[in-house]
């Protein structure tokens, strides 16, 4: 039986990506940082192998991380790494050490967890290695500067790593959503956005089971990069065409009326 790691499975995507492939006969290594919840998905999902409990924005949560798995004795065949969040408001009035939490969770745990899978995968001889980012990642994003910027670097580092692992049969996907529903959207405890008709209200919004889905199937397909749904493909394309400054302009104000 294969097995496959999903960080940040409680909810959204994560937790669709733990449904399907639990459907598909995986077993699973499940993490989060609620340990009650991990605990409910491994009495309901199927072939749970190991759930972890461990805080991803710190270095401390990283090591407990990586000394589970390496206690865990059979082949990773999938790793996806999926744990992140966001940050939204003017760039100096966000707390530093928020802003320096989801640094380490959005780029630092996950440029050291894509080594870790990888150099395993190495030695197995095959793999998968999926790393969630975002449609953030193809331009500045005013009001949400910081998230975007480390998504971007996200998108650089996967696409490099795919090229580099290829030799190695380890198969490497940036799978790069747009507005999902999802729990990103809570900001200061509630999702104020679902309701309204800003860039964030809930029917501009995908399903989480839809995103995981393509992104699996671009995943087994061996496919370096997946942006999800024709419209969000259009937007990123388009703002490789439009000029900077008016890229700029557009998610400025886009980015206010959330």
């Amino acid at each position: 039986m294969k097995t496959a790691f999903i960080s940040g499975a409680t909810s959204g995507i994560g937790l669709a990506l733990a449904k399907q492939l639990s459907e598909q006969g995986y077993s699973l290594i499940l993490h989060g940082r609620n340990t009650s919840v991990l605990n409910q998905l491994q009495a309901t999902l199927n072939q749970v192998a190991l759930t972890i409990t461990a805080d991803l924005s710190s270095s401390a949560g990283l090591a407990h991380l990586v000394a589970q798995l390496d206690d865990y004795p059979h082949a990773i065949d999938v790793a996806i790494n999926n744990a992140g969040f966001g940050l939204y408001g003017e760039h100096l009035n966000l707390a530093e050490h928020d802003i320096d939490a989801m640094l380490q969770l959005n780029m630092i745990s996950l440029t050291k967890l894509s080594r870790y899978f990888a150099e395993r995968m190495i030695k197995q001889g095959q793999g998968h290695i999926m790393n969630v980012a975002s449609t953030a990642a193809y331009q500045p994003q005013p009001y949400m500067a910081a998230y975007a910027a480390s998504k971007a670097y996200v998108a650089s580092l996967t696409e490099s790593l795919a090229l580099e692992l290829k030799p190695h049969k380890v198969v490497v996907t940036c799978l790069s959503p747009g507005r999902t529903d999802t729990g990103f959207f809570t900001f200061a405890g509630e999702d104020s956005a679902k309701a309204g008709n800003g860039t964030f209200a809930g029917k501009n919004r995908t399903s989480p089971e839809r995103v995981a889905k393509l992104g699996l199937a671009a995943l087994f397909s061996g496919k370096s990069r997946e942006i999800p749904l024709f419209e969000n493909k259009f937007f990123v394309f388009l703002n490789r065409l439009l000029p900077r400054n008016a890229v700029l302009r557009i998610y400025h104000q886009a980015m206010q009326n959330i």
